[in-house]
């Protein structure tokens, strides 16, 4: 019998791009806060068997209490997440339980990933033992200094990292021990195990799948959710 497939949900950004009194992982959608839109892809997903949120300190108490009531029935545990994105991904692998396979390390803020892609990323895992979903790059890329082109850069290698980013539980906690103990930091977690030197794979997916960081992704977000619009396959 195979081990656990843990979710991971970090919470506990501050979203400075977003102006609003609210952090953007607790404004709220048709009645909802936006992080119980995005732990619904998880805690319906069959082939997850546990959910581990990270929440900022001050705001434990509140959304603790109402994630519980809202999903009453559901493994969910919450935790306190750290200064950092990546410190809280390390408390969260710390507190997955011994029988741990596969982490899922995904977004608060990214509520459209699908039941499908999930279960894509899972299966490539096994395989692979590091998998992140990508989209391509639509736009042509130029790299500027004091606002002037420098150079065009040839786009058909590049993609946008999504998450949940998936990974050998074991493999993705020893390296983000090693990271810790070097005092380094990385924009994600897929460039941890990059910086040591172990391959990390890909699956291809939609632009649907994004984060909302301003007040447009936000805007976006709330006219899908409200209109019921699907997105990406959802079957």
């Amino acid at each position: 019998m195979g081990g656990k497939n843990i979710a991971i949900i970090t919470a506990g950004g501050i979203g400075k791009r977003l102006i609003s009194p609210t952090k953007k992982q607790f404004i709220k959608i048709k009645g909802r806060p936006l992080l119980s839109w995005t732990v619904d892809k998880f805690v319906f997903h069959e082939e997850i068997d546990e959910i581990i949120i990270t929440l900022p300190q001050d705001e434990i108490d509140v959304y603790s209490k109402l994630i519980i009531k809202e999903y009453p029935q559901r493994k969910i545990k919450i935790i306190t997440g750290g200064n950092l994105r990546q410190d809280s991904v390390y408390n969260a692998l710390l507190a997955c339980p011994e029988d741990t396979s596969y982490v899922l390390i995904h977004d608060a803020v990214r509520p459209f990933v699908t039941k499908k892609e999930i279960s894509q990323l899972l299966i490539l895992v096994k395989e692979k033992k590091a998998v992140v979903p990508v989209s391509k790059i639509k736009n042509t890329i130029k790299k500027i200094r004091n606002s002037r082109i420098t150079n065009t850069v040839p786009r058909e290698n590049l993609v946008s990292a999504l998450t949940p980013q998936v990974f050998s539980y074991e493999l993705i906690r020893q390296c983000h021990q090693k990271a810790r103990n070097e005092k380094s930091y990385f924009t994600d977690d897929a460039a941890i195990l990059e910086h040591f030197g172990y391959d990390v794979w890909t699956l291809e997916c939609g632009e649907h799948n994004f984060k909302i960081t301003d007040s447009y992704d936000l805007k976006i977000a709330r006219y899908i959710i409200e209109n019921d619009i699907q997105t990406g396959d959802n079957k």
